[in-house]
């Protein structure tokens, strides 16, 4: 079926296939995926795969599957394929998971009795107000001017482009200062340890694992494989910051940095990310020490702004510690389960769940 699926790629995913045949892709080392797909004839017209994960939950490890590239071909959206898809997703694993933005996506899924869990939360910390505001493309500020025309006496439009940056640059820088002031009665004391960047995963990521991952209600496995599996590939991409005392490892951060040039939303505005992290729920000195160490690494690297999607309390809480403030999120988690009901009473805030879970990353 591959110049079938070659064909459904080129229509979806224009841009990332790069006239890479499916013909040629090597499936040696890629370990078992469940993929469905709807045909018509011998086209391929719905599509939906899948990522293998363990889920440590209530004590216990679960193989669970996220589900990803969850498409249908333009012309048969309103019909049937994505429910039929998704029932046969039900009917095959007995855990799967979802984080999409998609609302098509959540009624289709709700609709087939996915628990949606909610929206995870989203926080920004502003490092740079005036960078900020002066890349920020605000949707709508052109037609904001031209219904303040009569007002303004005729003043051009770059102008009162200008001013709305200035008052947003300084509204910005202010709000800002007063909330890390504000919110720094709540930061816990730093540990006495060493954070520093490192490269690769050693056997010691598998035993912070095995000393804190059962401290969570629910998270997905983070051991030296799964990290590895997740980051490795992309090592140009992310940074690991480590925590360590006396060579133990302690906790860290997987981080990212990415520059935006002349983006329609972001123009050429510098942003970090906290992709993941790891520590002792229960010692959130731990934590504190990574996030000072990110934000001062990110500040001397010219960030302007540094964005963190988590739904665990004591992450959350430590992020609104250190000056971020919560913004719109756009990731729902849902997950269809036909083995028990294990999963049903753990509330968000018991996940622990980042942008790096799932394929989500990919999307900023």
């Amino acid at each position: 079926m591959a110049e079938s699926f070659d064909r459904f790629c080129r229509i979806i995913w224009p841009s990332s296939r790069r006239g890479t045949s499916a013909s040629t892709v090597s499936t040696d080392r890629i370990p078992e995926c469940p993929t469905f797909v709807f045909l018509k004839g011998a086209e391929i017209i719905g599509h939906v795969t899948t990522i293998p994960v363990h889920l440590s939950a209530s004590n216990q490890t679960i193989a669970a599957h996220w589900i990803v590239g969850f498409m249908v071909l333009p012309e048969h959206r309103n019909g049937l394929v994505g429910p039929l898809l998704i029932k046969e997703v039900n009917r095959s694993l007995d855990y799967a998971l979802s984080l999409h933005v998609e609302p098509p996506v959540l009624r289709i899924l709700t609709g087939l009795k996915w628990v949606h869990k909610g929206v995870l939360p989203q926080y920004l910390r502003v490092l740079n107000a005036h960078g900020v505001a002066e890349n920020l493309q605000v949707s709508g500020i052109q037609a904001l001017a031209s219904d303040l025309g009569a007002m303004t006496g005729g003043l051009r439009f770059r102008w009162i482009e200008s001013l709305m940056r200035v008052v947003g640059w300084c509204s910005l820088a202010i709000g800002e200062a007063l909330w890390v002031a504000v919110s720094s009665i709540l930061r816990p004391r730093t540990t006495k340890a060493d954070v520093r960047e490192e490269r690769t995963f050693d056997e010691s990521y598998d035993r912070l694992w095995h000393m804190v991952g059962k401290q969570f209600e629910a998270c997905f496995v983070r051991d030296r494989a799964s990290l590895q599996a997740k980051f490795g590939p992309h090592g140009e991409r992310y940074r690991i910051l480590a925590c360590r005392r006396g060579g133990q490892l302690l906790g860290y951060c997987i981080i990212k940095t990415k520059q935006f040039a002349n983006d329609s939303r972001m123009g050429n505005m510098k942003m970090g990310t906290i992709v993941d992290c790891l520590f002792d729920p229960a010692a959130d000195e731990v934590l504190q020490s990574l996030l000072e160490h990110v934000l001062t690494l990110f500040a001397r690297e010219d960030v302007h702004a540094v964005l963190c999607t988590a739904s665990h309390r004591v992450v959350r809480r430590l992020l609104l510690a250190n000056g971020f403030f919560s913004i719109p999120g756009n990731l729902n988690f849902a997950f269809h389960t036909r083995a028990s009901a294990l999963l049903q009473d753990i509330p968000l805030d018991g996940w622990h769940l980042m942008r790096g879970d799932s394929d989500a990353d990919q999307n900023f």
